[in-house]
């Protein structure tokens, strides 16, 4: 990701032989007993250019989740999983 666009995908050696590219060397394990499979090890999010009262007093209905836990991407659809541990 540059710039917030997306420019490319994370690849192991499987994934970068299936989809007929080069790898990028994101194969990890969760541990020795799963196979290595695209994965992040940490996930940063800059700030926009707007604070965060401008963009909650534009939202009608919504979820306001301040801290986040965990996450992780299923490789097959490319969807973001976190936790929020604190939400409003």
């Amino acid at each position: 990701i540059e710039n917030g666009v997306l420019k490319g995908y994370m690849q192991d050696k499987l994934n970068a032989r299936l989809m007929g590219v080069n790898p990028t060397g994101n194969g990890r394990r969760e541990s020795y007993a799963h196979l290595p499979m695209p994965r992040m090890t940490n996930t940063y999010m800059l700030p926009g250019e707007h604070t965060p009262e401008e963009i909650i007093s534009t939202v009608e209905k919504g979820l306001y989740a301040p801290n986040f836990g965990g996450g992780q991407v299923d490789i097959t659809s490319g969807k973001f999983v976190f936790s929020a541990s604190e939400a409003y």
